[in-house]
């Protein structure tokens, strides 16, 4: 009887541990398997009575810890109210550990201990930080942490002074600093008071600084780091180059067209240099982080339109945002520059190779037919205006968190389906990608042309 059940216990831990095995080996589905977890503990941690000021709903603590987890922003309590100094502590780690990534931590953690990876984790951690070796592994975490720590401290001193000559008391003010830093860089978008960054659309010290660790936590480290060498015309790699170049045309666009498009609209009663202070904001935090300083439920026509776009586009890769990244459209838009000029496909004398551009094609189409499912499955639930659900579909799977003041309006199902979208949008692009990059892609065949018309 005693051999059966250790014959039986051995089969399932032999079970257990190929499942296991199979995980860690497939670094397509371990990143999105960390995440579930990583939500799972959160919504577990911020249902507990220590955690918040009054009962809350199941769904209403997985959508915070969803939220939280996947860098978003939308939030249906409020996290200066509703939550305990304990619960906004979890909501905090939950933002880093999502924004530094499951993958970096764990990592992180075996070369602390001087454990070495096996070669299954090292071939995902590989795939997901898009390196070649250990040693890079190594140098690439270090960098990560290094850099988003310093970061962040920066950050927190500047919200410090701020706060404190705000007549904020030093424990309030050390309280909103850390957690508006942390919130900030990972592009989270989570703020302690009531009203967000509307309460600081007059203090450029305040408003500039959220933009600037924004601005660098949607880039990678060793991306941002580079920002010196760019200004003063130094000759970077051809994806620093692309990244940046595409970042600042963003920038100068979306400034220029948040000023003319609420001149006279949600900025009109603002000074001239308020309107220039908040557009360069908005043109830099909004596109990846949910920090609105201007009341989004009011915006012109024009300015929702492009907030869409601006979403949809996101951060970079090997940052904390989410969307579709900038060098899949600097790639896309070369492309089709070069087609249209008869040129061959190159950018700073190198060729951009077919399969890059089938890639970012792919990960378009895909992104495309993600949201206009989560758009239509919430048409169909919801009776809200469908203006604003479009806009908030669109800010959930980008993990922008930027809202038109219909998240709490949300029923039951709603929120379901933002809570699948925030959690699509902070995993698919990589997992996505991560996949493709598994896949060996045989170039010794040809086929005849086939003759397509596409007019």
């Amino acid at each position: 009887m005693d051999n059966k059940k250790t014959k039986k216990g051995l089969f399932f831990e032999y079970k257990r541990q190929g499942i296991l095995s199979s995980i860690v080996k497939r670094s397509d589905i371990i990143l999105p398997i960390a995440f579930f977890i990583l939500c799972a503990i959160g919504t577990v941690l911020l249902i507990l009575p220590i955690s918040t000021t009054h009962p809350i709903a199941f769904l209403d603590a997985m959508f915070t810890s969803v939220s939280a987890g996947c860098v978003t922003g939308l939030t249906v309590l409020s996290t200066g109210q509703d939550f305990t100094l304990f619960g906004q502590f979890i909501i905090l780690l939950l933002i880093q550990t999502g924004g530094l990534g499951i993958m970096s931590i764990t990592s992180i953690l075996f070369i602390l201990f001087g454990k070495r990876m096996s070669l299954s984790q090292e071939i995902a951690t590989r795939n997901i930080l898009d390196v070649e070796s250990q040693d890079e592994i190594r140098a690439s975490l270090a960098l990560i942490f290094k850099y988003t720590f310093i970061v962040e401290f920066i950050g927190l001193c500047i919200f410090m002074i701020c706060f404190l000559f705000n007549h904020m008391n030093i424990i309030e003010a050390l309280k909103n600093a850390v957690f508006l830093a942390v919130s900030a860089f990972c592009n989270a978008g989570f703020v302690l008071n009531q009203t967000g960054m509307i309460e600081y659309q007059n203090n450029p010290f305040i408003i500039y600084t959220v933009a600037v660790l924004v601005l660098l936590g949607a880039m990678s480290p060793a991306i941002s780091i580079l920002i010196p060498k760019w200004i003063r015309g130094k000759k970077l790699s051809v994806q620093a180059s692309l990244v940046l170049n595409t970042t600042l045309a963003l920038i100068i666009i979306g400034a220029l067209f948040f000023i003319v498009s609420e001149n006279f609209g949600t900025m009109e009663t603002m000074s001239v240099w308020d309107k220039i202070h908040n557009s360069m904001f908005q043109a830099m935090a909004s596109r990846t982080a949910g920090f609105s300083s201007i009341d989004f439920s009011q915006i012109n026509v024009g300015t929702y339109i492009a907030m869409i776009i601006f979403m949809i586009i996101g951060g970079s890769p090997g940052g904390t945002a989410g969307g579709i990244k900038t060098c899949t459209v600097g790639v896309l838009v070369l492309t089709a520059y070069n087609l249209i000029k008869g040129k061959k496909n190159i950018i700073r004398n190198k060729n951009i190779t077919f399969l890059t551009v089938q890639k970012s094609i792919a990960l378009v189409i895909l992104y495309m037919l993600i949201l206009m499912l989560v758009v239509l499955t919430l048409l169909t639930t919801q009776s809200i205006n469908a203006e604003k659900l479009i806009f908030e579909a669109v800010s959930a799977l980008g993990t922008v968190g930027v809202s038109m003041g219909i998240t709490p309006q949300l029923d039951e199902v709603g929120r379901v389906i933002i809570i699948i979208a925030m959690f699509i949008g902070r995993v698919a692009p990589t997992t996505f990608l991560c996949y493709l990059n598994t896949k060996n892609y045989d170039t010794n065949i040809s086929y005849p042309d086939a003759k397509i018309t596409l007019t």
